[in-house]
């Protein structure tokens, strides 16, 4: 199993679950069996795109959003991401970042 495919099932089971739906649910408003769904939320199975199509429409999301694992970063992601902003980052953008930072701490 890959990291993104754990990361997929993981953000998939989240989506389903914000919308309040069963995993019978969405399969039904998917297309699919719940017995799939199951499957693609335990990470033993990698969506084709068609799932990932019907996946979507029943989620009323883009398919980009089933792949947005912001909420699941762990904190060296976090920190590797902040540095790699940091050190890309003009010193108009720096400033921004520095005052959002005191907004926060203060």
């Amino acid at each position: 199993m890959t990291v993104e495919l754990e990361l997929f099932a993981r953000r998939l089971k989240s989506l389903r679950l914000k919308r309040k739906l069963t995993l019978e649910r969405l399969a039904e408003l998917s297309d699919l069996t719940s017995n799939h769904i199951a499957k693609l939320e335990a990470a033993k199975s990698n969506p084709s795109f068609p799932s990932l199509t019907n996946i979507a429409k029943a989620l009323n999301v883009e398919i980009k959003d089933l792949f947005d694992f912001d909420e699941f970063k762990d904190e060296n992601n976090v920190r590797t991401e902040l540095k790699e902003l940091i050190e890309n980052a003009g010193l108009e953008y720096l400033n921004v970042l520095y005052k959002v930072h005191k907004s926060i701490i203060n």
